[in-house]
């Protein structure tokens, strides 16, 4: 019997290890399969009901709702957390989930039928979400137990990632001509370079990274990425490449989210275009020559208050109640609203080498007479160091009822390149007529029409963005 048990135990491990080996057929699973009531509400249509719920009163929904919808984000890599990323045909929305890990049940390409009945549209940075009211939090809203989730998002077939296609653009400003129609939507930026490209990493240990991505027209977006994201201590990338996200809005300024390392693709691994020995900016490279955030003061910008009521101390002024700060101008006091016009101008901007330049900034405005918006808050450029002024036109407006900052979209000044400019931002009101005008994000990129170091260097071909 020891003789028998000696031999028995090595054949029993080969044997073992033999079926480990072979091909095998693996037990079926049961594909899910969605039963219940038909779809009867869309992303869009969610949003419009509830178009009036706000960042402390969000509206419970208590009517039978079902919403179709398929998953486009994934919390794998730790870059989105207790959230995730639906969209349809007609738009995209966020939905808070107490729960980690998520991909694993719902993973990217998942068709869901999510009963929407019971749960809440909040607000959240100024945007819509879906949630779960809770009277115990200051928001009123907390992310829908993972139970509850279960239960009321059902999937349907088995999800893949090639049931998701990227929305892909060239042009980043593209996404201002529809806001709705790009918001929460996974978007793919292609031919992009990264500000810090193979010198910075996506986050810090100890906060969220914040990095400029820029396409060749010269229009840039943030990609934020979270210090818990398995990715967050790589290097960016060099040369031009695609990036792919969530593209998210938070108070009006847009950012993009990575889902994975792989969200990053295709780049060339160096940002030399050739030569440059010399140091001068080569031929066609798209550049910032001017950026002013006003995250913390009044920056390389005067005031000049060409008339102000003496019952005001000033027009213009820095303010930081949201972080980071931004400049405001306002001619309110005591319940009054007093005739203003106040100029905040720019130091001068050298647009001599440039073959193109573009501007873009964020601002909001609120409190006023919607009728005054575009006639009392206007931007302006001289050439002339301030003497004679053009004003500008073609730029996106807010609507004039909120505090939500919007972008300006691509301001074209190729008129003004192969000069010296400045730009104001002027602000006016009448007797009994004011609001409030709070700016941001001021930015001046150019393409250089030429270089004086170096040799070679690939020249590019931008597309004018209008």
């Amino acid at each position: 019997m020891k003789l028998l048990r000696n031999i028995s135990l090595p054949l029993i491990a080969s044997l073992a290890l033999f079926a480990c080996e072979r091909d095998y057929d693996a037990p079926l699973l049961t594909e899910p399969e969605y039963t219940g009531p038909a779809a009867n509400i869309t992303i869009s249509e969610l949003r419009t009901e509830n178009a009036a719920a706000t960042t402390d009163v969000p509206i419970i929904i208590a009517q039978s709702q079902i919403l179709k919808a398929t998953i486009t984000s994934s919390d794998e890599a730790g870059n989105i957390y207790k959230n995730i990323y639906i969209q349809d045909e007609t738009g995209a929305i966020g939905v808070r989930v107490d729960q980690s890990n998520i991909c694993t049940k719902y993973p990217v390409g998942q068709t869901i039928y999510i009963d929407l009945e019971g749960l809440c549209v909040s607000v959240y940075g100024g945007e819509q979400q879906i949630a779960i009211y809770d009277e115990s939090n200051n928001y009123k809203t907390a992310p829908i137990p993972w139970e509850i989730f279960q239960e009321k998002a059902i999937r349907d077939g088995w999800g893949a990632p090639e049931n998701v296609k990227p929305i892909v653009l060239d042009d980043i400003s593209t996404i201002n001509t529809n806001p709705d129609n790009y918001k929460f939507k996974l978007v793919q930026f292609t031919g992009v370079t990264f500000q810090n490209g193979g010198k910075g990493i996506f986050a810090p240990e100890d906060a969220y990274g914040e990095e400029n991505i820029t396409d060749s027209h010269g229009n840039s977006i943030i990609v934020r990425t979270s210090n818990y994201a398995s990715f967050a201590s790589n290097k960016l990338p060099e040369g031009k490449g695609n990036t792919t996200g969530i593209l998210g809005r938070f108070n009006g300024t847009w950012q993009l989210t990575l889902r994975t390392a792989n969200d990053v693709s295709d780049f060339t691994g160096s940002n030399e275009e050739g030569g440059n020995e010399g140091g001068e900016t080569p031929s066609g490279e798209t550049k910032t020559v001017f950026e002013e955030t006003f995250a913390t003061g009044q920056g390389d910008f005067t005031i000049e208050n060409k008339t102000m009521a003496s019952e005001l101390s000033f027009v213009w002024k820095h303010d930081d109640y949201q972080n980071p700060g931004y400049m405001k101008a306002s001619a309110y006091k005591n319940n009054t609203s007093y005739a203003s016009d106040s100029w905040l101008i720019s130091k001068e901007i050298d647009l001599t080498s440039a073959s193109s330049a573009t501007l873009t900034f964020d601002h909001a405005i609120n409190k006023g007479d919607v009728t005054y918006v575009k006639t009392n808050h206007i931007v302006s450029i001289s050439k002339d160091n301030g003497t004679t002024w053009t004003a500008l036109n073609d730029f996106v407006y807010p609507a004039g009822t909120d505090w939500n900052f919007v972008s300006s979209g691509n301001i074209n000044l190729s008129t003004y390149v192969g000069s010296k400019i400045r730009i104001a931002f002027q602000y006016k009101s009448l007797d009994g007529v004011s609001d409030t005008w709070e700016v941001k994000n001021v930015k001046v990129t150019a393409t250089i029409g030429g270089s004086t170091g170096g040799d070679g260097g690939t020249t590019i071909e931008p597309t004018p963005s209008n």
